[in-house]
């Protein structure tokens, strides 16, 4: 769930930050318009690791795009040295 409030509200941050859950955010506007998102520590991680996997599957694609070829586990493994 989002709540909106204006960036006046940090004047009682502890206000602000008792409407932040892991799912719920807090964005604070300035002149109406939104300016910053407050979220947990826990959304945050999940969104930046989710973003990280998501530009690392379009470097995966556009490189299938240009011909790259598969390789198999055995040899993504060896390639890691994880070969057993």
């Amino acid at each position: 769930m989002v709540i909106s409030m204006p960036v006046s509200a940090l004047t009682n941050y502890n206000d602000v930050l008792s409407h932040i859950d892991t799912g719920n955010e807090v964005v604070l506007t300035k002149n109406g318009n939104s300016k910053y998102a407050v979220v947990d520590i826990e959304t945050w991680q999940y969104t930046n690791s989710m973003l990280r996997f998501l530009a690392d599957m379009q470097a995966v694609d556009a490189e299938m795009k240009l011909g790259a070829s598969w390789h198999s586990e055995g040899e993504v493994l060896e390639r890691l040295g994880l070969a057993g």
